[in-house]
């Protein structure tokens, strides 16, 4: 059966709303306990999301270093915005790549559009498959921080 081109451009449109939808349900669900609903973190337990990705991913290794904080996790210091978070962040391989994609998209464009760069892309399936491919270490994962700062 041909479907109506209207009805197939209805739902390529929603489609893209019900990723973004996921996103935001998934961040609800399993990050904001520790980020927060706002992304504005908890002292001296999760650094902040809000106002601190647009910039980092700006930088080929900031763009790995999120979804590769994801796929394997990591422990240790870390400073952001001043202060000095010692935790764990768990890794979320559980989630598929899709689904990995969703939160973090919506996490850039709900907390930090303000600094996201004319041409921002939003980060795709493929990143994360990479990405879990690769499965960074945690030395690398700090050194694409430090390198994207």
């Amino acid at each position: 059966m041909k479907l109506p081109r209207i009805f197939a451009l209805f739902l390529v449109l929603t489609a893209g709303g019900a990723l973004a939808a996921d996103g935001k349900a998934i961040y609800d669900a399993n990050c904001a306990s520790c980020h927060q609903p706002d992304g504005a973190g908890a002292v001296g337990l999760a650094p902040p999301l809000a106002g601190t990705l647009g910039k980092r991913i700006t930088t080929p290794a900031g763009r790995q270093y999120v979804p590769g904080v994801l796929i394997s996790g990591l422990a240790g210091k870390l400073v952001s915005k001043g202060v000095t978070y010692t935790g764990i962040m768990p890794s979320w391989q559980q989630f598929s790549d899709e689904e990995l994609a969703g939160v973090v998209n919506y996490v850039l464009t709900t907390y930090n559009a303000a600094e996201l760069q004319p041409g921002h892309q939003p980060y795709v399936v493929a990143e994360f498959a990479q990405m879990r491919e690769k499965k960074p270490s945690g030395k690398e994962l700090k050194a694409w921080r430090a390198e994207s700062e």
